[in-house]
């Protein structure tokens, strides 16, 4: 790899300098030339010229940084080039009022590295430079540059941004992007470039990002050891028969009862969501935007423009593959060595040795009705399980919502796959969710079934019971309201929201959280808008309750509390057309247990490594 030193001023570029800071003189720039002398670092200043000059190019681009520096950058390609050379000093030129043009600053290769080859008739090579010099003055540079010279990478770039940008509001028309218009004020949903004309389902099946989820086995150290439809393959949580593995990441021989978890396999996607139509929120000292109208688009592949989704990236690492639950969190008794079928009264929450969660099927959903189930105890029994294991957090639930939004052209999944287990009479004591695994038959595909106690159970794409049958705790958002009491008299609602991706902790907003700057509703309602904020323009949450129970969300969101508050997603048996896969509450205390909340697994492989 080429190694230049900073970049030396010469002699004359410093008298060039002098004129510049005294007001005398502007300069403009003119070129930047190759050498294949190897100089001394200390023998640069003295320079006036270089010798054995082997190419020459002109300015591409000048850029201030600062005051008193600026970047010049430029292009070498070899398509002219005869014979190859190490490159061996980098040479700026100026423009000097008295003098004409002189070496301004010089720049040597210290690794000996930097070879230039001769063009070959098949390979372009090119070399892109970015000199950064100071010039006491940036104000008195002339900006002016050769618009026929080569285009440097980050022209490029910046230029295929400003197309990205411009066709995202005029609306993507590529086959490989799948969008969905929102106009949440006119309560209308448009498919967009690839999925318009698409219906929900195998019309999707071929898109990695949705075609790609499958439910598979999981071991507690992370290893996939079958898939939906493989020999082998359970729902119990222990392997019936032998899997033997030849090759690759996951080689190995696991035994009759390993421990394996029934997880989603998520592929990586890349998102862009464009907002259309926003209002600032003006009421009492309420902060952000309500987003009015929008564009949510996914993508298999890198767009420019597109990020990839901040489920795939926690901490600065990066995944191709995380692994959802695919059934709500159950009890694993490291003691008794047995899964807890029945959520009775035996959570070992300590840290490391205790239970565990778990995602299987025919278990009852762990709850607070005999178990101290509180968020931060949920999270302990996740994180037993082993490295890389969490509860689900804010970004990989808005994963899950980005794709059922751009499936179903729709937030109201009860309408779209169905209601789910939310029907039932609260007996007011017990916890009256039902056993996991309804969806079995379902497999990888969405739908609802009726299990044998003729309640309906519903499924996204191998996740059963996104939404209803119990409250999810989800981690890493923590809200924090006014501590005083909501009416229409004191529309303070002055919330903010804090989200992280990893080290997650109740009831803070201390690194590695940060403030969304979205600002959640204080009221009680069914969503008519969610908060906006371009950093995380992933999430929904609502900032607005003005809907209804159909358009243009159909959830209901839950606050009007005081203080630090935590999330829980879903909706519970009892709660209708409230629930959905948009229910938030944010009404809960950190410390708070309940029989109606449980939670989640989730499995990041970065964090295990």
């Amino acid at each position: 790899m080429a190694e230049f030193s900073k970049v030396v001023i010469t002699t004359k570029g410093q008298a060039l300098m002098a004129k510049l800071i005294a007001g005398q003189a502007t300069v403009q720039f003119t070129k930047i030339r190759t050498s294949s002398t190897q100089y001394a670092v200390a023998d640069l200043e003295a320079l006036t010229s270089l010798s054995n000059i082997k190419q020459t190019v002109d300015i591409t681009r000048v850029t201030r940084t600062n005051n008193v520096a600026v970047q010049v950058e430029a292009a070498f390609s070899n398509t002219e080039l005869e014979t190859g050379y190490y490159a061996r000093a980098l040479g700026l030129y100026a423009v000097d009022p008295d003098e004409g043009e002189i070496l301004y600053a010089v720049s040597a290769e210290l690794s000996g590295n930097c070879y230039f080859p001769a063009y070959n008739g098949i390979t372009v090579s090119g070399l892109l430079v970015k000199m950064v010099t100071v010039i006491g003055n940036a104000t008195a540079v002339t900006m002016n540059v050769d618009p026929t010279v080569y285009a440097t990478i980050g022209d490029i770039q910046e230029l295929q941004e400003e197309i990205a940008d411009l066709q995202a509001f005029v609306g993507y028309t590529d086959n490989d992007i799948y969008g969905v218009e929102v106009d949440f004020k006119n309560k209308r949903f448009t498919r967009l470039a690839g999925a318009a004309g698409k219906t929900p389902g195998a019309a999707f099946d071929g898109i990695n990002a949705f075609g790609g989820r499958r439910r598979c086995n999981v071991t507690d150290n992370g290893k996939i050891v079958a898939y939906q439809g493989d020999t082998g393959f359970t729902n119990s949580g222990a392997l019936a028969e032998q899997i033997v593995i030849e090759d690759g990441v996951n080689a190995g021989t696991y035994a009759v009862g390993t421990a394996v978890q029934t997880m989603v396999e998520q592929p990586k996607f890349y998102y862009k969501v464009i907002p259309l139509e926003m209002d600032i929120i003006t009421t009492g000292e309420r902060k952000g935007h309500h987003l009015r109208k929008a564009r949510y688009y996914v993508s298999d592949t890198p767009k420019a423009g597109f990020k990839l989704h901040p489920a795939f990236e926690e901490n600065n690492n990066k995944n191709d593959f995380i692994y959802l639950s695919a059934f709500e969190g159950s009890l694993y008794d490291v003691s008794a060595s047995a899964y807890i079928l029945d959520d009775s009264a035996t959570a070992d929450f300590t840290v490391s040795t205790g239970d565990k969660l778990s995602s299987i099927a025919g278990a009852k959903p762990a709850s607070g009705v005999s178990n101290n189930l509180t968020r931060a105890n949920a999270r302990k029994l996740a994180e037993n399980r082993g490295s890389g294991w969490e509860l689900s957090y804010a970004a990989t639930i808005a994963a899950s919502q980005l794709l059922m939004l751009i499936e179903y052209a729709t937030f109201n999944m009860q309408n779209a796959i169905g209601s789910g287990a939310v029907s039932k009479t609260d007996d007011g004591a017990s916890s009256m969710t039902e056993l996991t695994g309804a969806t079995v038959s379902l497999g990888n595909a969405s739908g609802a079934v009726e299990n044998t106690n003729n309640i309906q159970i519903v499924s996204y794409r191998g996740e059963e019971n996104f939404w209803g049958n119990i409250w999810k705790w989800i981690d890493g958002m923590n809200a924090q309201f006014p501590n005083e009491d909501y009416s229409a008299d004191n529309p303070i609602q002055n919330g903010h929201l804090y989200v992280a991706d990893h080290s997650f902790a109740d009831d803070s907003k201390a690194s590695p959280y940060e403030d969304t700057g979205i600002t959640p509703s204080w009221k009680n309602g069914y969503v008519s808008a969610f908060g906006y904020n371009q950093k995380f323009d992933w999430m929904f949450v609502a900032s607005e309750v003005l809907g209804n129970s159909s358009l243009p969300v159909g959830d209901y969101h839950y606050a009007q509390q005081k203080n630090w508050r935590v999330a829980a997603l879903g909706g519970y048996w009892h709660l209708g057309a409230d629930a959905g896969a948009f229910y938030w509450t944010l009404d809960t205390a950190s410390s708070n247990r309940n029989r109606r909340i449980g939670g989640r697994l989730v499995f990041i492989p970065s964090k295990a490594a």
